[in-house]
This record gives structure tokens, sequence and C-alpha cells, in this order.
């Protein structure tokens, strides 16, 4: 449980298990419900994307569901390097845009750690405060 109270329910971690073994979303967005507990709000198709075009448009996909309230997001980041590899790597990303209300940023922000605690195993983490933040090529 998170200082502020909020509880990360238990099929929001299944869902981040299933994304982390077998992508099964190209990303999710969870909020926060009735100020207790962390829910999933939107859950994409699994996506398979092999180069940073196809990657870059189901990014902004999720950039357009993205509203003034904050959320929190997991990202299945997949494209092919320049070597040639393979590569996927799933990303936690805090959205708390700046025009959001005072009560819902500070919430959200005081119960980040709670959700990102049941996400193990994350490699990437970013925090984005408007779209400006979103932009796939700075990521």
């Amino acid at each position: 449980m998170a200082m502020s109270g909020v509880e990360v329910d238990a099929s929001v971690v299944a869902l981040f298990n299933e994304m982390k073994i077998r992508s099964v979303h190209k990303f999710a967005i969870f909020r926060i419900e009735k100020k207790k507990t962390i829910t999933l709000d939107f859950a994409a198709d699994a996506v398979v994307t092999d180069d940073r075009d196809d990657d870059k448009k189901n990014f902004q996909e999720l950039s357009a569901k993205l509203s003034k309230e904050p959320r929190y997001i997991l990202y299945d980041f997949g494209f092919t390097s320049k070597e040639g590899r393979k590569l996927n790597k799933l990303a936690f990303i805090f959205w708390c845009p700046e025009d959001s209300k005072i009560g819902d940023k500070m919430i959200y922000a005081s119960s980040k750690d709670a959700i990102k605690k049941t996400f193990t195993g994350l490699s990437l983490e970013f925090q984005a405060n408007d779209k400006g933040d979103l932009d796939y090529n700075t990521l």
C-alpha cells in the first residue's frame, strides 16, 4: 500500500506479468479509482512492431488516448536495432500533466512507488508532464 493509502489491484499485477512474459498488449493505461485502488483503464491489443516507424505509430495512438488526468502507463517498445537485433523493452511512464487538478497530481505522485514496486524487472521509466514530453524520438 502506498503512503496515500492507495492499493494496487491484483489484476494490475497479473496484467503486468502477462505483458512481461507474452506481450499480450502493446500498452496499458492505469488509473486510481475512487482514491483507493489502482485499476486498469485501457489495454491496447497486442501488436508486433519490427521497426521504429511502426512502434512510433502505436506510441502516438497511446498519446492520443491521454487526457489532462494523470495516469500510469506500461508500453511495450518493440523494434529492430541498427545492428539488426530485435529489441523489446517494457517501459513504465508516469503521465502527470501540468494542468491536472492539484489533488489528482498529489495522489498519483504519492502512489507511484506502490505500482512501480509491483512492476518488477522494468528497465525503462519516464515521466511526462505534457504532450511534448511524449515525443517518441526523445524517449
